[in-house]
């Protein structure tokens, strides 16, 4: 019996012994797999957050381009509307006049990124010594009149206007980056421009931002990330269980919850259009794409309208554009004032609006309509008020079809039914 007790005894401390190996080898391979995954975590978190700020810098330069060339094409079609309506001029006086205008402009303008437009005029489409004059440069002021050279090869080894040259001919306009002295500034650093020719007056027309000033973006993204590499050491080295539990809620709540807060705040101020406040035209196509796309996925009564300032030129040209710009800044106020929040107004272009709605039953179609186009009849700006004169519009409406391949079919119905409401005398609404 008692040889039974201690036969017992030794099984229950081999038992003990055993478990303690286990316990030991558990917390081994505990220990290993924390600092395994914590290696591989911040690995991928490394990656991850460079990636990230990657993105930030992509998604900024995309849309510094299309500004750019948004901006190159609306002078060239200014240019374009003030050389048509100055009749009687011969070549040189055309010349001449295009330069007055465009020299006024161009220096009266100023962009708080740094960007600015220039003018060379070319001389020679075949390049070489003298190929192009310097016309218009607010960076380099006292070199303009300046013979330029196609020779020429910058601070990066590259032949700048000669490959500027070649892609205006081939393609009409193109992108470059080269080193650059930033405007007001002495210092060189790399920068992108958009080029265009202009071949009405042998112009080509250039705007560009510097590189570094968008380079910011990715490294502010990247060392605002930095801190919650500390964090995650801490959370590991607390327990297996709890690692895995913060790493699979916390990594996206802290982590790329963070970035992706600072990525639509830095998103939002390059989606709206600066002088109405509307959304920009590239945020407008991505939402009529979305908008398309939650159609095809079974919502309803999405509602498109296209719509413009009656005779909105004529504010321009007789009152000036300070004028223009009120029209239009009124013009979306009084839009806004009538449509709800979850609907978007975007500036499609010039004096163009394009508002999405989401849920408009066909039934109340025609009052969303008549509400809007009373707002903005019941505008009122002092200067129009003098001469008896308001604000109208003509409206287009279109709904998205089951038939519609994508949501430009919609649009352009949209567009046509505008047309239709203007050859009705403006002032009203079709769909």
């Amino acid at each position: 019996m008692k040889q039974g007790k201690k036969g017992k005894r030794k099984l229950f401390k081999e038992d003990m012994d055993l478990a303690k190996q286990e316990y030991r080898r558990y917390v081994l391979i505990t220990a290993g797999g924390i600092v395994v995954s914590l290696f591989i975590i911040l690995i991928i978190f490394y990656a991850v957050t460079r990636f990230s700020a990657r993105l930030t810098y992509d998604a900024v330069l995309n849309m510094k381009k299309d500004m750019l060339k948004e901006n190159v094409d609306n002078f060239i079609s200014f240019m374009d509307a003030e050389l048509n309506e100055k009749k009687g001029l011969d070549k040189d006086g055309e010349a001449d006049y295009a330069y007055e205008v465009a020299y006024r402009k161009i220096y009266s303008e100023s962009h708080d990124d740094g960007t600015y437009m220039w003018i060379q005029k070319v001389l020679d489409y075949n390049g070489g010594d003298d190929y192009a004059i310097r016309l218009i440069h607010p960076n380099l002021k006292d070199t303009e009149g300046t013979l330029l050279s196609t020779n020429v090869v910058n601070e990066m080894g590259m032949k700048a206007y000669e490959e500027e040259l070649n892609g205006v001919k081939e393609n009409g306009s193109t992108y470059l980056r080269y080193a650059f002295k930033k405007l007001n500034s002495d210092s060189v650093s790399e920068k992108i421009t958009y080029s265009c020719l202009y071949k009405r007056l042998d112009w080509i027309v250039c705007m560009g931002v510097n590189i570094d000033d968008l380079e910011m973006y990715r490294k502010e993204a990247f060392e605002d990330l930095k801190i919650y590499q500390i964090t995650l050491l801490f959370i590991v080295m607390m327990a297996w269980t709890l690692f895995f539990s913060i790493i699979s809620y916390g990594y996206r709540k802290t982590k790329i919850g963070s970035y992706e807060n600072k990525n639509k705040a830095l998103m939002d101020k390059l989606e709206f259009d600066v002088l109405t406040g509307a959304r920009s035209r590239v945020f407008g196509e991505a939402l009529l794409e979305k908008s398309y796309d939650s159609f095809k996925a079974g919502e309803r009564n999405i509602l498109l309208l296209m719509l413009d300032v009656d005779y909105f030129k004529q504010f321009n040209d007789g009152y000036g554009h300070e004028l223009g710009d009120k029209v239009l800044k009124k013009f979306v106020e009084a839009i806004h004032s009538v449509i709800r929040s979850e609907d978007a107004i975007i500036r499609w272009g010039g004096d163009e609006f394009v508002v999405v709605f989401k849920n408009v039953p066909r039934e109340y179609q025609a009052e969303t309509a008549d509400r809007i186009i009373n707002s903005i009849r019941n505008i009122r700006i002092e200067e129009l008020e003098k001469d008896k004169k308001g604000i109208t519009a003509s409206m287009g409406f279109a709904y998205f079809e089951k038939d519609d391949p994508d949501a430009k079919t919609a649009l352009s119905r949209a567009d046509e039914a505008l047309y239709r409401a203007k050859e009705a005398g403006r002032n009203n609404w079709k769909i």
